[in-house]
């Protein structure tokens, strides 16, 4: 017995000198020890000592008694994760230097200690926290430099990508300048050359996706299409007539004027034409439009009532060819109205008192029925009961009916959904799935529900055919680029000959773009990521800042480095808008700090009722605090505030508009920051998508917390400065973030005619 234990601790021992010889080798702190190497040698460890349990070792050679003395400490999971970490601390100490040599070298700046610290770190993934202004092209391109230069990488084992072209051909530019090599790519770019390759052939670029006209007009014909087709014309013409916005019901709302504003924004547009004041009055427009029953809205009433306390009375609904009126009243079943709702009982009383004087006839709705769903049932039966004949509409004319602006909207809500559901790799049983989950703690979930079943049910037929349009051509569009390549990847056609992806500005990362990254992931293949979740401002597009958070479960074992150092401006700007981003609660925290040579002229709040004057007094003072004619960088919320620049330019500054989504990565001397106003179209906008967007788009981060994306977005805009950043509002009605800014910490500095209380 004992000789068959030498004999199988013979064979175990070249195992055990290898692994020994492995792991002191790591541990020396002469290389980076990746936690996926840890990860496997551990579990070598681990069955190579079970073998060894209850072996005789008294007649084992020295050298392995001494290499088991060094390996059982490290069976432990945690002695084994401390000595690794402890061993590459001393790697990264020992690196800093020729890490910033390489870089001194190739670009002629050298790196500061924690942008040499976060490229030399060689983990599984690697997520660079950066914020504005700290340097990621550098820490980009120092990646490069220090793995061509000190880590003898091939250039072609080193793919970067960018979300746009600007940022490829940056990085690119620089990385040539220094005589450096590397892939530069955008994400789609590289989808389209390793289609290419896994097909042999490149892929042809829809003009569909080129160009937004034909991609509209496109939309359009098949809407229409769908339209004139007998089995699914019903689904398109029942979202229409009877979805057109979200419902929300009067209870919701704390006065009349709240709902009727609401309504407002909603545009409840008949089929017959008419702009109603409720959805349950859609409702009831409609029902009678598709029976084919003849009405007007809204029409005076037959008896004059018009008095100084009171206007004409214009009754909801009124038949001619049966002289009956119909109300719709906002009331519960005990026949309660809304709370807050002043006045409104005492209406209701005057109405039926008034058909009860004159002898009309009245029939009655409530929003109660709406609730229990009832309503135009109810309706139905007595109407049929008064003798009103129904002659059905047929579904050709209920098509006439829709008009030209119906359809646009319904296009482009379908289009917007179709760009995310192929950005997110959404199939038809996924939106099936999400949409019964639409609203579940709504109270009106139901409703919701049914909304977002519809039309996800014409989202699909939709979704055929424009698939269709595209394998005519034959061509791709560009989600297409990314998934197709994700899809060649992950099934072997084509094989990816990277051991370092970089990706610059991670926080755009989107649901297909990080599946692209995913089908990468190789042994050996580490990902570079940078990025700052404080500027993650594209959820409209796609772009999910929890991917970024959550990298780690798709790229293997993440280790956070974080560039805290702003190279871009001083305190002035970074106090209060460092304090303004993290006000959010659900932020990530992070201290920035500006280099020590970094001056600015800080934040100045600019008031003034019109914008195109305050515009005037901002150049003004921009040319009275001299310079040589210094660039001004004008951000508005939406591209139409663009017109606050005309008739201010200055001979003395180079002014130029954009809106702060395009301004993204810009700086400038100054930044003005347009649309400071609480309003619907001010800044922080409340423009509220359709809730069916909700279906595709990633969760808002921080949604608990108001205006989470907007108050990264006027981050932003502040930092794009590196001398001084004007804020536009108006005393009368300031945005929230102004006078949050007013409250916060920093010296704001207050100019114009307008009179914003003095700082706290």
């Amino acid at each position: 017995m004992a000789e068959e234990a030498f004999r199988q601790a013979a064979v175990l021992l070249p195992h055990v000198i290898r692994l020994d010889t492995q792991l002191r080798d790591y541990l020396s702190g002469q290389r980076y020890f990746r936690h996926s190497v840890s990860r496997d040698l551990h579990g070598q460890l681990n069955s190579l000592l079970s073998s060894f349990r209850g072996l005789i070792r008294k007649r084992l050679p020295r050298e392995a008694v001494e290499a088991l003395g060094r390996l059982e400490p490290l069976a432990s999971g945690v002695a084994l994760e401390e000595a690794r970490k402890s061993a590459n601390d001393r790697f990264l100490s020992e690196r800093l230097s020729v890490v910033g040599d390489a870089s001194s070298a190739a670009f002629g700046n050298r790196l500061t200690e924690e942008q040499a610290v976060a490229v030399a770190t060689d983990e599984d993934a690697t997520l660079v926290l950066a914020g504005a202004g700290a340097g990621k092209t550098a820490v980009i391109a120092g990646k490069v430099a220090h793995l061509i230069t000190n880590e003898g990488v091939p250039p072609d084992e080193i793919l970067v990508l960018a979300f746009n072209r600007d940022a490829a051909e940056e990085i690119r530019k620089r990385l040539q300048g220094a005589g450096l090599g590397g892939e530069v790519s955008t994400f789609h770019a590289f989808g389209r050359r390793v289609i290419a390759q896994a097909e042999g052939r490149a892929p042809t670029i829809s003009k569909l996706a080129t160009d937004d006209f034909a991609f509209a007009r496109a939309m359009d014909g098949i809407l229409r299409a769908l339209l004139r087709d007998p089995e699914q014309s019903r689904a398109v013409v029942d979202f229409i007539i009877n979805n057109r916005a979200p419902y929300r019901p009067a209870f919701d709302f704390a006065t009349e004027e709240e709902y009727a504003q609401y309504v407002s924004e909603s545009e409840l547009r008949a089929l017959s034409g008419d702009l109603v004041k409720s959805f349950e009055e859609l409702e009831i427009a409609n029902y009678l439009t598709e029976k084919g029953i003849r009405f007007r809205y809204e029409a005076p009433y037959r008896v004059q009532t018009a008095s100084a306390e009171r206007r004409q009375y214009l009754p909801d609904f009124y038949l001619p060819d049966h002289d009956i009126y119909i109300e719709h009243f906002a009331l519960q079943e005990d026949g309660s109205a809304p709370p807050g709702w002043q006045g409104y009982a005492d209406g209701v009383a005057w109405k039926r008192g008034l058909h009860q004087l004159h002898g009309t006839k009245l029939m009655e709705t409530y929003s109660w029925q709406q609730a229990q769903g009832t309503l135009l049932s109810t309706l139905g039966s007595c109407l049929e009961e008064a003798g009103v004949r129904f002659r059905p509409v047929d579904c050709a004319r209920l098509v006439e009916r829709l008009g030209e602006q119906q359809l646009s909207w319904l296009a482009s809500l379908l289009a917007t959904f179709l760009n995310h559901v192929k950005t997110s790799g959404l199939s038809p049983d996924d939106l099936n799935e999400r949409a019964k989950g639409t609203s579940l703690f709504d109270r009106w979930r139901l409703m919701r529900r049914r909304r977002a079943e519809r039309f996800v049910q014409v989202f699909n037929q939709v979704h055929e055919r424009y698939e269709g349009l595209l394998a005519r051509e034959p061509a791709r569009d560009f989600h297409d680029l990314i998934n197709l390549a994700a899809s060649h990847i992950r099934e072997g056609r084509w094989v990816p000959p990277y051991r370092y992806v970089l990706v610059d500005e991670f926080q755009d990362i989107s649901a297909g773009r990080m599946t692209l990254l995913k089908s990468m992931k190789r042994a050996g293949t580490a990902f570079f990521l940078v990025g700052d979740d404080w500027q993650s401002i594209y959820r409209f597009a796609g772009s999910d800042v929890g991917l970024m958070r959550n990298c780690g479960s798709h790229l293997g074992h993440v280790l956070e480095r974080t560039l805290s150092q702003t190279f871009r401006f001083g305190d002035g700007i970074l106090e209060p808008s460092s304090a303004f981003v993290q006000g959010n609660p659900e932020q990530t925290k992070r201290s920035l700090r500006p280099n020590t040579s970094a001056r600015d002229e800080g934040v100045t709040l600019v008031s003034d009722v019109y914008p195109a004057r305050a515009m005037r007094q901002v150049l003004k003072d921009i040319e009275e605090r001299g310079g040589h004619k210094p660039s001004v960088l004008v951000l508005g919320r939406y591209r139409d505030s663009r017109k606050t620049l005309s008739g201010a330019a200055s001979p003395l500054s180079e002014s130029e508009f954009s809106t702060v989504h395009r301004a993204k990565g810009r700086e400038a001397d100054y930044a003005v920051v347009l649309d400071l106003y609480d309003a619907w179209r001010g800044f922080p906008s409340k423009i509220e998508d359709d809730p069916l967007l909700d279906i595709v788009l990633p969760p808002v981060a921080g949604r608990s917390f108001p205006f989470a994306e907007e108050r990264r977005l006027l981050y932003v805009a502040m930092t794009r400065a590196r001398s001084g950043t004007y804020l536009v509002t108006d005393e009368r009605r300031p945005s929230v973030f102004v006078t949050e800014l007013l409250r916060g910490p920093g010296d704001l500095r207050i100019l114009g005619s307008g009179s914003l209380p003095s700082k706290k």
